[in-house]
């Protein structure tokens, strides 16, 4: 039996921490999830590897690859579907993130809250939707504060008038 436990927790991610960790979701779900191969899995996840610790708990290919593929293995058929659409729903927000940050080259860092569902047993973690960013750092320095509105658009305050995105 699988135990787990669902929360957010907030991470400071560069906009290369961002793809890393988005390639590493789309490569548990690929190789762990949907055709587990622990080897192929170990592999895709070794260019990842400096984020792994922070972001999924486990902090080399080959320990998560082996917590992933045992977590597959445990869950029954419909666990693992449900599984399956939580670690793609968070690979595919993480490019939101990215989007960001690669539209906005003056923002190096981003600070965000993300959904997190975490297999106790197995000792890993996966991002499970979509993340609330809480401020962007600029590549001049400092933070800002970000607030997102009614309309799920992303609005920074600068003085006395509102920048907004889409996001």
């Amino acid at each position: 039996m699988a135990f787990t436990k669902e929360y957010t927790a907030t991470l400071t991610l560069s906009l290369d921490s961002v793809r890393k960790t988005e390639r590493a979701q789309r490569v548990i779900y690929d190789s762990g999830l949907v055709s587990p191969n622990q080897n192929t899995l170990a592999t895709g996840l070794s260019y990842s590897a400096s984020i792994l610790g922070i972001v999924f708990f486990l902090s080399t290919p080959a320990s998560l690859a082996a917590g992933v593929v045992s977590l597959v293995s445990s869950l029954v058929e419909n666990d693992k579907a449900v599984l399956q659409s939580m670690v793609y729903s968070g690979y595919w927000n993480l490019g939101y993130l990215e989007d960001f940050l690669v539209d906005n080259p003056n923002y190096d860092l981003i600070e965000v809250t993300l959904p997190f569902i975490e297999y106790e047993t197995k000792g890993v973690r996966f991002i499970t939707g979509k993340g609330v960013v809480n401020r962007v750092h600029s590549t001049s320095g400092g933070w800002t504060l970000l607030i997102l509105d009614n309309k799920r658009t992303l609005s920074k305050r600068v003085s006395s008038c509102y920048l907004i995105s889409n996001f």
